[in-house]
């Protein structure tokens, strides 16, 4: 509803009834209401829900349940978990409450709807009521109800409107954004109306600003198809995208509009280091004062049975106490032996699956991060209870060009416990371009000639600066017309990189000019398309 943060909205915020089981529904009972995703593959993050009562009891315990579709209606169960609703209102006040989803909450992959909604004991929790929108107004997705000896049973169906034209969500976008690469941007087409309708204009924005030719789509009612747009990001940085119909005649707007928020990266995602732990050559192991250390573990079976992710694969790197029949890790430690070099690294982040088996708050596993070759280190992260089955994926800004990083993982188990096995331990992140390198820093300034030369359309130009000042870098054509301004902005002492995209460019002889604490310099590019 509009009262909640966020997210997609289905109703006006008011709520003319309420729906609720009696006791003898059994247990569970459940509701829920279809949502598509405005892209795939898509994680639902947070559920909102306009909660009242008439009973006595305030607080409503109850499970968040996603439902796989099957045939347009709730089918298995996807993922759940267990909230709490303190200080629910009594009716016909309406409070609506925000729960964050747990980050495990299962991904949707497909092009499809699932049913996300609650399911309770109305037995223990009675005379509570879900808030429903039933103003003929806001369009409503299906709704579903089920008594704990089912059916599912519609509760709830769509408003119709003679012309209700929509773009509910994307197909098939990429994981990955970016710049300088050509892109397909898909998304769905529906006739949600009861009209057939002709040549309606579909057009796409990125950042506010039409994009491209719109595209005119005609489609019976009922109808489904999809739309492309060609994009090719040329800078790196936050975009949004849109995709809209543009019927003049739409009665409902809300689903008029899919929209995304990506990051267009500098270049690739790229693997500064990965270990899949064939062996333990790459790691220091101590044990520190305790008398069991982190080892090689050949199976997942033997001597106990792990639970990691399938991306793992043994052997796998281990400290497991139960294995060794007594004694404990009061402090062992595996350290990467050598540095990884992040210099003109940027969005680094650590990645690993792992089975972290724990008996108490006393067992700790501990993840750090040395950016000066292991002379101090940094906690990552850290757990106390189990963690297990998972695959973790850690922000490490701070290693960002950094030239020394290392990684270490710390398993304190004090008495006989059970264990925390690692593998797939891997430094991923970007390469920089535009971003001064703090190693060695030049002697000079300088302009290097672009490269390659001649190009079409995209061509790199290396610079240096000397010290710190407010640096121009631009392009003009043979008649000394400024067609493109690349740096205008100072910069600290460094190399750096821009590209310079001439795609909006005709063929011929361009000149580049830089500008910087009294150094200038010119140098003469071609473009042939």
């Amino acid at each position: 509803g509009v009262n909640c943060s966020g997210g997609q909205i289905h109703d006006d915020g008011v709520g003319e009834n309420g729906y609720g089981w009696n006791a003898s529904a059994g247990d569970p009972s459940a509701f829920c209401m279809k949502f598509i995703p405005t892209v795939y593959p898509y994680r639902f993050t947070k559920f909102c829900v306009g909660l009242t009562r008439n009973g006595a009891v305030p607080n409503w315990t109850f499970k968040i349940v996603m439902w796989k579709s099957v045939n347009g209606a709730p089918g298995p169960i996807m993922d759940s978990t267990t909230v709490t609703a303190t200080a629910v209102p009594t009716w016909p006040t309406i409070t609506f409450f925000d729960f964050v989803l747990p980050p495990t909450w299962a991904q949707v992959t497909a092009t499809d709807s699932v049913f996300i909604g609650m399911s309770y004991n109305p037995i223990t929790m009675v005379s509570f009521f879900v808030a429903s929108d039933e103003s003929p107004a806001t369009p409503l997705w299906p709704g579903y109800c089920t008594t704990a000896a089912g059916p599912w049973t519609t509760i709830i169906s769509n408003a119709t409107f003679a012309h209700d034209y929509s773009v509910p969500n994307y197909l098939s976008l990429p994981t990955e954004w970016v710049k300088n690469t050509l892109y397909n941007v898909k998304a769905k087409v529906q006739n949600f109306g009861t009209s057939a309708e002709t040549n309606v204009p579909i057009k796409f924005f990125v950042n506010g600003v039409l994009t491209g030719t719109p595209i005119n789509k005609s489609l019976a009612a009922g109808g489904v198809d999809s739309v492309s747009f060609p994009w090719t990001p040329l800078t790196a940085g936050a975009y949004t995208l849109k995709i809209a119909s543009a019927l003049t005649t739409d009665e409902y707007k809300g689903n008029d509009t899919a929209t995304t928020n990506i990051t267009v990266n500098a270049s690739a995602l790229q693997t500064f280091f990965c270990d899949p732990f064939t062996t333990a050559g790459n790691w220091t192991l101590t044990t520190n004062g305790g008398t069991v250390p982190w080892a090689l573990a050949t199976s997942f079976a033997t001597p106990n049975i792990y639970t990691l992710p399938s991306t793992a694969v043994p052997p796998a790197l281990a400290c497991d106490v139960d294995a060794a029949g007594s004694g404990n890790s009061s402090n062992a430690v595996a350290t990467l032996t050598t540095s990884i070099n992040c210099t003109g690294k940027t969005g680094v982040y650590l990645t690993f699956d792992h089975d972290w088996y724990a008996l108490s708050t006393t067992d700790i596993a501990k993840t750090e991060m040395s950016t000066d070759g292991g002379a101090t280190w940094t906690e990552l992260a850290s757990w106390n209870t189990s963690h297990r089955s998972a695959t973790e994926t850690i922000q490490m800004p701070a290693a960002e060009n950094k030239a020394a990083v290392k990684i270490r993982f710390t398993a304190i188990q004090p008495s006989w416990d059970w264990w925390w096995i690692v593998d797939n331990v891997c430094l991923k992140g970007y390469l920089m371009t535009d971003i001064g390198n703090s190693g060695t820093l030049p002697t000079d300034y300088s302009l290097s000639q672009n490269y390659p030369n001649p190009f079409n359309p995209v061509t790199q130009i290396n610079y240096s600066v000397k010290t710190n000042g407010f640096v121009t870098l631009k392009v003009y054509d043979l008649l000394g017309k400024e067609v493109s301004t690349l740096v205008n902005e100072v910069k600290n002492p460094g190399y750096y990189t821009v590209d310079f995209n001439a795609a909006a460019l005709s063929s011929g002889v361009y000149f580049y000019r830089i500008d910087v604490n009294g150094f200038s310099n010119i140098k003469r590019m071609m473009l042939i398309k």
